[in-house]
């Protein structure tokens, strides 16, 4: 029995260390770019030692694709615990779209290092945003579905056409947002404008 707990322990620490890393390499990517960010400056942040990191990662690509699936998995379980919510159909939307857009605007967009970071995205961690991408497209389609508050066949709409609108209208809120803030406003106002327009008389 107390073999199996020790073990039991040692997993949870195991897991504490990988999670530490990945927290540390989000926050150098954004800080610094992915070029930028070494091994060795990745273990003083996580505060590991460099080998520890190369006990869980073959190297900093690993990271990477580590930092976009731990970013992901967060988007959507915000987005799903929004969907969730009791609140009018705006507030839900704009909650879910925010989880997804205003994050990555926060991690990516306001980074100096955008355009690297993306670069570095495309390559190293494409297969993961596009599943995080139709998972999340799942999501806003059942929400949209099942919402009383909606008349799409009015607007000439379908589901998939309408979560699709949703989501070109809340990533255009990356133009000119200059702040976390501001992000999640105009996400807001977007949901608003077009829930009025889908809204049922």
């Amino acid at each position: 029995m107390s073999s199996m707990l020790g073990c039991t322990e040692m997993v949870a620490k195991g897991e504490e260390k990988r999670r530490r890393i990945v927290l540390a390499a989000t926050s150098l990517f954004s800080r610094y770019g992915f070029k930028r960010t070494s091994i060795d400056l990745l273990a003083a942040e996580a505060g590991v030692a460099k080998p520890t990191v190369y006990a869980y990662f073959a190297d900093k690509e690993a990271i990477f694709r580590a930092v976009v699936e731990s970013v992901t998995d967060e988007l959507l379980a915000a987005a799903d615990l929004a969907s969730q919510s009791s609140a009018p159909i705006e507030e839900r939307l704009a909650a879910m779209l925010s989880a997804k857009f205003t994050r990555y605007w926060e991690l990516v967009h306001a980074s100096p290092h955008a355009r690297e970071l993306m670069d570095s995205q495309g390559e190293l961690g494409a297969e993961l945003v596009q599943r995080s991408d139709r998972a999340f497209l799942k999501l806003l389609m059942s929400v949209l579905e099942d919402t009383k508050e909606l008349d799409l066949k009015r607007a000439g709409m379908t589901v998939p056409a309408t979560a699709h609108l949703f989501l070109r209208a809340a990533s255009g809120a990356n133009y000119d947002a200059t702040s976390v803030a501001m992000h999640r406003r105009l996400v807001s106002e977007i949901v608003r404008v077009l829930v009025a327009g889908l809204r049922k008389g």
